[in-house]
C-alpha cells in the first residue's frame, strides 16, 4: 500500500507540481488548499506525511501543524513546511510547532522528493 502525503498550499500550482512528481515516485497523494481543509483532511485521512505552506488563508500553516500535532493519531506524522519566508522567527516558529524540515520558496521539486524519501520508510515507499 503506497504511503499517502497530503500536500496543502493555496497555490494551486505548487499542489500540481508536487501531486505530479511524488505520484510518480507511488505515493497517493491529497489536497488541500488552506489551513483549515488540512486540517480536516489530515484528520479524517491520516496521511503518512504533510507538506504544508505556511502563509495561507482561512488557517496558516503553523496553526494547522500545531493542530494537527496536538490530534493524537496524527502527533508523529512528519510536516515538511513550504514557504517564501525564511526569516529566522518564522523558522523558529515551524521548529515550535514539530515541523521536520522548512523549505523555502521557490525550491527544486527533487529536493523536496529527497526529503519525503528521507522521511517515509523505505518499505512504504
Amino acid at each position: 500500500m503506497p504511503s499517502k502525503i497530503l500536500i496543502v498550499d493555496d497555490d494551486m500550482g505548487i499542489r500540481m507540481l508536487l501531486s505530479k512528481f511524488l505520484q510518480r515516485k507511488g505515493y497517493e497523494i491529497l489536497l488541500a488548499e488552506d489551513g483549515l481543509q488540512g486540517v480536516e483532511m489530515a484528520k479524517k485521512n491520516h496521511p503518512d506525511l504533510i507538506v504544508l505552506d505556511v502563509v495561507m488563508p482561512r488557517m496558516d500553516g503553523l496553526t494547522a501543524a500545531r493542530l494537527i500535532k496536538f490530534y493524537k493519531p496524527m502527533a508523529e506524522v512528519p510536516i515538511i513546511f513550504l514557504t517564501a519566508k525564511d526569516a529566522a522567527k518564522e523558522i523558529e516558529l515551524a521548529q515550535e510547532a514539530r515541523a521536520e524540515v522548512y523549505i523555502t520558496k521557490p525550491f527544486d521539486v527533487h529536493q523536496v522528493i529527497d526529503v519525503v524519501k528521507d522521511l517515509l520508510p523505505a518499505e512504504e515507499a
